[in-house]
């Protein structure tokens, strides 16, 4: 999908580390979306991917894996990993909108951000705010602001007549505190602005997702702890885990899991959030 667009408000620095406006290049801080060849080399070696009852897993199977790990990461993180377009409207509230319009978007990381404007409930488009207004600063962590300090001190114009605009305002003069789907906002968000690129620790969630699902399945076609045989008067046996094939490897996965979901997490979003009544 093409997401160019010449009017998109941008940040200028990088999604990932975040605000970075120029790395060395000596780390590789993200790369190419996981597939199911690097995904084996990584998180599989020593695994024979052939479960007790002789079921195996194929190469489409991993891929399936790791699509669903991918939304699995999604939901966890509270994230979107591509880029990916959204449009969606937020609600007008007074002590906010005092606050420069503390908007928060429901995606993010946002990339850029195409229009922000007041449309009516018949979808009549009725003020769009100046691109040039518009703060990116706190785009990392899903926030817009509207800082018109440009145009107040007259060091920049804003080109275009407003219509009728001061009819959008009219709620403000009124004294009404609150009016619910009020602005309009239309963005992309990811968690990479390069397509098909993602941050490096992502990829490394993904993998531990889907290596211990499959960890899982695999360990639960073992159903017997111990074997014996027996011919000519000679006996032979032996002892294992039995389900519990894959326990502590599971179990190191888990933690990983949850310390990679609570770092991602604390880098794009807020660690608390406050509100106003």
């Amino acid at each position: 999908m093409d997401f160019t667009n010449t009017g998109s408000k941008v940040d200028g620095t990088a999604v990932y580390p975040v605000h970075a406006a120029q790395t060395s290049g000596l780390l590789t801080r993200c790369e190419p979306m996981l597939d199911q060849d690097k995904f084996r080399r990584m998180f599989l070696k020593g695994i024979p991917l052939r479960m007790w009852n002789g079921d195996v897993y194929t190469p489409a199977d991993l891929t399936e894996k790791l699509n669903w790990a991918m939304n699995e990461a999604e939901l966890l993180l509270k994230l979107t990993i591509t880029r990916e377009a959204f449009q969606h409207k937020v609600p007008f509230d007074y002590a906010l909108y005092k606050a420069y319009i503390h908007i928060r978007a429901e995606k993010g990381p946002i990339i850029s951000l195409e229009q922000l404007a007041i449309v009516s409930a018949d979808n009549n488009n009725i003020f769009t705010i100046p691109p040039t207004w518009i703060e990116t600063t706190n785009f990392a962590k899903r926030l817009i602001n509207v800082v018109p300090l440009l145009a107040a001190y007259g060091v920049n114009q804003v080109a275009g007549a407003v219509g009728n605009a001061g009819i959008a305002f009219l709620t403000v003069m009124d004294g009404l505190n609150w009016v619910p789907a009020y602005w309009q906002i239309q963005y992309t968000a990811g968690l990479a602005t390069a397509e098909g690129q993602v941050p490096a620790p992502v990829n490394e969630l993904i993998g531990t997702i889907a290596a211990i699902s499959i960890l899982s399945e695999i360990a639960a076609t073992y159903r017997y702890n111990s074997q014996s045989q027996s011919q000519d008067g000679i006996s032979q046996s032996s002892t294992g885990p039995g389900p519990r094939q894959y326990e502590l490897r599971i179990e190191d996965l888990i933690v990983k899991r949850d310390m990679l979901v609570k770092k991602l997490r604390a880098i794009f979003s807020n660690n608390f959030f406050i509100d106003n009544i």
